[in-house]
This record gives structure tokens, C-alpha cells and sequence, in this order.
């Protein structure tokens, strides 16, 4: 009789348990039948194997990105998408600057942190030390002074 109450509380326990995990956890989300696309392909495309037009194109695609970043430039989707611009072509090294002023604006942004984290190891940055808040004020200037002739 003793253990009676504490056998209680057991059975109480798993029957709450079972009771949450049935009621309140949500099932699982099935996975999505479309792969994600990496933010890096596995061999990007370098610059050298462009043809004129696509050297063009990607031209007016940067000059475009760097001029929404000079309109606004608290942008951080317009950064994002010229560090992946730079990235898919292998300019690592170059990613770095739209990266970090990115960040300074959102640094809650975990996408971006693991970004030039990436750009950081591929560039072979990583191994040195690298002044962040050197490459996003040098990325803010040239975004300033893109279009004046400089």
C-alpha cells in the first residue's frame, strides 16, 4: 500500500506524456520533392569561361545590384544577391565586402553569417586574419561612388 501513490504518480507521468505527444507535437513535415539549390554550384563558372555576352549580362546584373545598394544602402537583399552573383563565378575573395556590410546592417541573419563563413574558407581568408569592418566600408564606398566616374 505504501507504493501505491507513487505508482499512481507514474502512470500519471507516462499517461500526461503519451497524451502531449499525441495532442500537442506537431507531425512531421514531409521533406519537399524539389532539392534545394546549393548557394555555391559545385563548379562555378569562372569568369575566363564566359562568353562576351554573358561577361555583358553579368555586368549589367552587378552594376544593377551595386546600384540598388547606392539608392538604399541599408539593402541587405540586394548584398545578398551580388555575394551570390560574385560566388557562383568563384570571385570568393570579392564576396566578402557585400557580406560584411550586410551584416552590419542585419546581424540577426544567420544566412549571411554562414555565407561569409563560406567565402571566408574559399577564398582561403580564413587562414589570415581579415578586418571585416575594413571590407564593408570599403564595399559601402564603392557602392557610393559606383555610376560617378571614379
Amino acid at each position: 500500500m505504501r507504493h501505491l501513490p507513487a505508482a499512481l504518480v507514474a502512470v500519471h507521468v507516462v499517461v500526461i506524456g503519451y497524451a502531449y505527444d499525441r495532442l500537442a507535437r506537431k507531425p512531421p513535415v514531409p521533406a519537399s520533392p524539389v532539392a534545394a539549390v546549393p548557394v555555391v554550384p559545385a563548379a562555378p563558372r569562372s569568369l575566363v569561361s564566359l562568353s562576351l555576352a554573358e561577361l555583358e549580362a553579368l555586368a549589367r546584373t552587378e552594376d544593377s545590384l551595386v546600384l540598388a545598394v547606392q539608392e538604399d544602402s541599408a539593402n541587405v537583399d540586394a548584398m545578398a544577391e551580388l555575394t551570390h552573383l560574385y560566388m557562383r563565378h568563384g570571385s570568393f575573395e570579392q564576396a566578402v565586402g557585400p557580406l560584411a556590410r550586410a551584416i552590419e546592417v542585419d546581424a540577426s541573419r544567420d544566412d549571411l553569417w554562414y555565407e561569409l563563413l563560406l567565402a571566408l574558407k574559399l577564398s582561403g581568408l580564413d587562414q589570415r586574419q581579415v578586418d571585416l569592418a575594413a571590407r564593408a566600408r570599403e564595399f559601402a564606398d564603392m557602392a557610393r561612388m559606383a555610376g560617378h566616374g571614379c
